[in-house]
């Protein structure tokens, strides 16, 4: 089994920014609490769930990130805003990572994350293991996979999954897909990442099934990812946000 679950996008240090978000997004089905992530006294993280998938907004306090992931602190610290990571997740870590090695994508040993917080005192370590692939050539783009510790862990994360456009009827992320004027070099990297995907054009898509992951290359510069999330109450159908380079459609 693999699933889109969540996506990690870099936003600037901003709570005016974040109140404006709430306003805008929740009248079209997203309930939202920016102040209710996790965090330490180095980088904050404001949550957008859609059932199981959710945005993970990050924004940094100090140079050093106070126990976020230390590439990603320094490039946001350059100057990095919008997505930096998609996370699949899986059932079967250990076996993707070798499958990954065996295609020769650079991809980290397992690893889990942990930060303290309450001034030093605690420590927390995340209920799942993790690994990351090198960015897609020419992006800051990592398509990283994650492994829960057991099924019992996502029952018991239900309950911090909240405020929750599910409420609304609004049921999860179908499909991502990210856009971009790739290089030759990072679309045969993509292939090779996503070796069973199905080639349509300039139109790669790995179907896992619930979920879908595309990538789409086009001469418009930057890269871009969009985001269509299905929704049973048809009041919220047509709508969409956008946050940074992501940008969220309801169908």
């Amino acid at each position: 089994m693999i699933r889109l679950d969540h996506f990690v996008l870099n936003i600037d240090n901003d709570m005016q920014k974040l109140k404006e978000l709430k306003e805008r997004i929740e009248p079209l089905g997203f309930p939202f609490e920016p102040t209710w992530g996790k965090g330490t006294k180095g980088f904050k993280v404001a949550n957008i769930w859609i059932g199981l998938h959710y945005l993970e907004m990050v924004w940094l306090k100090n140079k050093d990130g106070g126990g976020w992931k230390a590439d990603w602190a320094e490039k946001y610290t350059k100057g990095h805003r919008g997505i930096i990571a998609i996370y699949l997740m899986t059932d079967r870590l250990d076996e993707i990572r070798e499958e990954l090695n065996s295609r020769g994508i650079p991809v980290s040993e397992p690893e889990r994350v942990s930060f303290r917080w309450f001034f030093g005192l605690f420590k927390k370590t995340m209920p799942w293991r993790s690994i990351f692939t090198a960015p897609i050539p020419g992006t800051d783009l990592q398509i990283c996979y994650g492994e829960l510790d057991s099924p019992d862990v996502m029952e018991k994360m239900k309950a911090y999954m909240v405020p929750n456009a599910i409420d609304n009827g609004i049921e999860g992320v179908k499909e991502a897909t990210v856009k971009g004027n790739f290089s030759e070099e990072a679309w045969a990297y993509i292939q090779r990442l996503f070796p069973k995907a199905e080639l349509t054009g300039t139109c790669l898509t790995y179907d896992m099934g619930t979920t879908r992951l595309s990538f789409e290359s086009g001469e418009k510069p930057g890269l871009r990812v969009e985001l269509k999330a299905e929704t049973t109450d048809k009041k919220y159908s047509g709508n969409s946000f956008e946050i940074e380079n992501l940008k969220v459609y309801i169908t």
